[in-house]
C-alpha cells in the first residue's frame, strides 16, 4: 500500500510539468511527511465550450490543478470518515469494488508528489530486527512521480454538509517491480507522461479502456533509500526525512511506525 507521501514541489513547477491551464487550489506549503487525511496537489481535467489546442491535451477540456483530501469519499457516503480507510484503491479489483467504480470510469485523476514511503524488512545492521525499516521511493531522473488516482466530491447530507463540496482522491496501486519488490509486494501506480492525457480522457467511460494504464513502473524508472524511523510519527516534518539513514535509528519509539498505523 501507498500510505506516506511527499508533496514539495510548487504548484508553478507542477504546471509547468504537467502542462496545465489552470491552476484553482494550492496547497498551503511543502509537506515531507504526508498521511491519509491530509492534503495533496492533483490533476484532472474538466470539459470546455471551446477547444484548448492541439498537442497532447484532448480538444475541448481544461487540465486544472487543484488539491485534495486524501481519502476517497464516494458521492454516496453519509459520513466522510468513510474515507480514512480508502486511501488507496488495488488496480485488480477497482473496478468492481462500489466505493471507486463510478470513479474509475468518470473521475481520474494524477496525484503528482515528490516521492512515497515505504516500509519493508529491517537492515541487515539494525539493532532492531523485529522493527521494519522505512524508506523513501522517488524518480531516478529528479522529476515529480506522478500518480494514478481517482477524485470525487462530496457534498454530504444537508445537517453536516460543508460550505463547498469536499475534494476526495485515493491513489491506485498496483504490484511492486523489481526495483522495489525487495521492499513491499506494492507499489503506486506511475504514470508516464505518454499516459497523462490517455488517463485523463473524459470521454474514455469504459473501465477496460483505462486499466492497461496501470502496471508496474518500468526498471530504473524508481530508486529507493532507507530513512530515519522518525518518518514514521506525523507529527515529524521537514526536508531532513528524506536523508539516507545509513545506520537506522534504534531509538525512536513505537508510536506512529507505519505499520501501526496502517
Amino acid at each position: 500500500m501507498c500510505g506516506r507521501v511527499v508533496t514539495a514541489s510548487s504548484p508553478e513547477e507542477l504546471s509547468d510539468y504537467m502542462g496545465v491551464d489552470e491552476i484553482v487550489a494550492t496547497l498551503e506549503g511543502p509537506d515531507h511527511n504526508v498521511a491519509p487525511t491530509g492534503q495533496l496537489p492533483m490533476v484532472w481535467v474538466i470539459s470546455a465550450d471551446t477547444p484548448v489546442g492541439t498537442g497532447p491535451y484532448r480538444r475541448g477540456t481544461t487540465r486544472c490543478l487543484g488539491i485534495a483530501r486524501w481519502g476517497l469519499v464516494p458521492s454516496w457516503a453519509r459520513d466522510p470518515s468513510i474515507g480514512n480507510r480508502l486511501f488507496n484503491a488495488r488496480s485488480e479489483t477497482v473496478a468492481e469494488k462500489p466505493s471507486f467504480r463510478s470513479a474509475l470510469r468518470h473521475r481520474r485523476c494524477l496525484v503528482p508528489v515528490d516521492g512515497f514511503y515505504e516500509w519493508g524488512p529491517a537492515l541487515p545492521d539494525s539493532k532492531e530486527r523485529s522493527r521494519k525499516q522505512p524508506w523513501y521511493v522517488h524518480r531516478s531522473d529528479g522529476n515529480p512521480m506522478v500518480l494514478a488516482g481517482l477524485r470525487e466530491e462530496w457534498s454530504g447530507d444537508d445537517d453536516i454538509n460543508p460550505a463547498s463540496p469536499m475534494n476526495t482522491c485515493t491513489l491506485i496501486t498496483v504490484t511492486a517491480n523489481a526495483d522495489l519488490g525487495e521492499v513491499h509486494h506494492r507499489m503506486p501506480a506511475v504514470l508516464e507522461p505518454d499516459s497523462w492525457a490517455d488517463w485523463l480522457d473524459p470521454t474514455v467511460t469504459v473501465a477496460g479502456a483505462v486499466l492497461p494504464v496501470l502496471r508496474p513502473a518500468a526498471a530504473g524508472v524508481i530508486k529507493l533509500h532507507p530513512v530515519d524511523r522518525r518518518v514514521g510519527n506525523t507529527r515529524n516534518k521537514g526536508a531532513h526525512l528524506l536523508d539516507e539513514a545509513a545506520v537506522p535509528a534504534a531509538n525512536c519509539g513505537t508510536t506512529g511506525d507505519q505499520e501501526v498505523l496502517w
